[in-house]
């Protein structure tokens, strides 16, 4: 039997209701048959009433008593090499550099917008590292390839700071990332675009931008995001960032409250929790393909992580890392409350030598807090508590970072060696002993057997090792007049002179 096509009843804002009895299924798609270019989604409906949501661009073509009808598409995506580097919006089309419609060089794959979570016996475990190039992320809260790790804090506590410095130090990896912005700035989009480029990590992006004037496009952009993360991770590993879920969790309200939907704790619908899991778990590590890696983002109000959808997501997802407003205004950068965050996966991405160090550093850290007012005194104090707060202080030191960081899980590791073997102690220039230590590494075939050896977890003589490059800055320090004072219980063959002008022209000293 025919059905009579339902006809526009209400138009609310972004929300049309349509009457008339129809086979309505959700996320169906209707046009009108005058603007075929008109493009709207079934919400929610009852047997002879719909409410459908609506790009509001489109709202002066449609009228009451105006008849819909029924787009018989799949809802599936295409994604094209052409988008990276790019800004595209929902469609998949480029908006800058050069607006334009893309259509060539596609992934094979073709996911749906709406897709379902993965089957249970595809997943991996996660046992990989993705590096953050943040140092108290890749040490004490180590974030796994496949994971979902949300990242939720106050406004202006350096949230999409943490996220951007992850998307840079994939570069250098190769893996591939996303990032959606929900309801953001135009000039924050052009901004981010320029940083991406300026860091040489535009090439592997692609930047989905849903404003803040059409909530049709931000309710639909992160599960356009996660579907172009599925058909590129058939072949690659990806990073998709999601900012933020507040804006998106804020979308789902509005269009509850005008379809006189029951609604619940902080005005949200009851499906909130299944609209953000059934998204987020489409990430993580699987047979036969490649990993998805999420990071969405949360805004906070005056710290509050136990709202609804802080705690909806917190329990979706595998962790958390939390901004604090307290610590980014006293100029602590990152501004990371370690003590609230967590990784879930813990350890097991980790290599044996990283989980080792950083239980240590982390250990030394919690220690030197509790015994901050210590520090403060003008006071002898034993031996032991002399090294606790001299260690606490460099690796706090070692926490902080302004600015995107670049730095290596070779440098990570090094770093933390060398505050645990306190070789730096008298030394104010650290970051240029630092500097020299990790091109040595790189440049000197000696250095470089040694440090894989700690790398590796293979046997090594911790004194010898510790010497070793103890005597190496030196010599550096003695090529440069530094007159560091360094003590060391063993001497070694002196670099030629050849070779420390190398080392000396690749740090820049020379």
């Amino acid at each position: 039997m025919k059905q009579n096509n339902p006809k526009i009843s209400a138009i609310f804002d972004y929300i049309v209701e349509v009457s008339g009895k129809y086979d309505y299924k959700q996320k169906q798609n209707f046009t009108t048959q005058e603007y075929p270019e008109v493009r709207m989604l079934v919400i929610s409906a009852s047997e002879d009433k719909a409410f459908l949501l609506v790009d509001n661009t489109f709202l002066d073509k449609l009228k009451i008593n105006q008849e819909i009808i029924e787009l018989f598409i799949d809802n599936e995506l295409t994604t094209s090499n052409e988008h990276f580097g790019k800004i595209i919006d929902i469609d998949g089309n480029e908006i800058f550099p050069s607006p334009k419609i893309i259509s060539g060089d596609f992934y094979k794959r073709k996911s749906k917008i709406f897709g379902d979570a993965h089957n249970l016996m595809t997943v991996k475990t996660l046992n990989k590292q993705l590096y953050t190039g943040i140092i108290p992320i890749d040490l004490l809260i180590p974030i796994g390839k496949g994971q979902r790790q949300l990242i939720i804090g106050d406004r202006k506590t350096g949230k999409t700071h943490i996220a951007v410095n992850a998307i840079i130090n994939q570069a250098r990896n190769n893996i591939k990332c996303i990032y959606v912005a929900i309801g953001q700035k135009r000039e924050d989009i052009s901004r981010l675009y320029e940083i991406l480029k300026e860091y040489d990590a535009l090439k592997n992006t692609i930047i989905i931008d849903a404003p803040a004037t059409s909530a049709y496009k931000q309710y639909l952009a992160p599960y356009i995001g996660m579907a172009h993360a599925e058909n590129i991770s058939q072949q690659e590993d990806v990073l998709i960032v999601f900012d933020d879920l507040s804006k998106h969790s804020n979308i789902f309200r509005e269009i509850a409250l005008l379809t006189d939907k029951p609604v619940g704790k902080e005005a949200m619908p009851g499906d909130m929790f299944f609209a953000h899991s059934s998204l987020l778990e489409r990430a993580g590590s699987f047979v036969g393909r490649k990993t998805i890696t999420a990071l969405p983002i949360l805004k906070t109000i005056d710290g509050d992580i136990t709202s609804l959808i802080s705690s909806n997501i917190i329990s979706i997802t595998d962790g958390q890392i939390v901004t604090s407003a307290d610590l980014f205004d006293s100029g602590r950068l990152p501004a990371i409350d370690i003590d609230l965050s967590v990784s879930r996966t813990g350890s097991s991405v980790q290599s044996r030598t990283i989980t080792k160090i950083a239980g240590e550093i982390g250990k030394i850290y919690r220690s030197y807090k509790r015994h901050l007012k210590l520090a403060m005194l003008d006071y002898d104090f034993n031996v032991e508590t002399s090294n606790l707060l001299y260690k606490g202080k460099k690796i706090d030191n070692m926490f902080l970072q302004k600015g995107y960081s670049l730095y290596s899980n070779n440098f990570i590791l090094l770093m933390s060696k060398i505050v645990l073997w306190g070789i730096l102690k008298d030394i104010k220039e650290e970051q240029k002993a630092m500097i020299f230590l990790n091109v040595l590494i790189d440049n000197n075939i000696e250095a470089n057997e040694i440090f894989n050896k700690i790398k590796n977890n293979e046997p090594y003589d911790e004194k010898i090792v510790k010497n070793f490059f103890a005597y190496a800055l030196i010599q550096y320090s003695k090529a440069l007049k530094l007159n560091w004072k360094i003590e060391v219980e063993h001497s070694f063959i002196d670099f030629s002179e050849k070779e420390m002008e190398k080392l000396l022209k690749l740090t820049g000293d020379k």
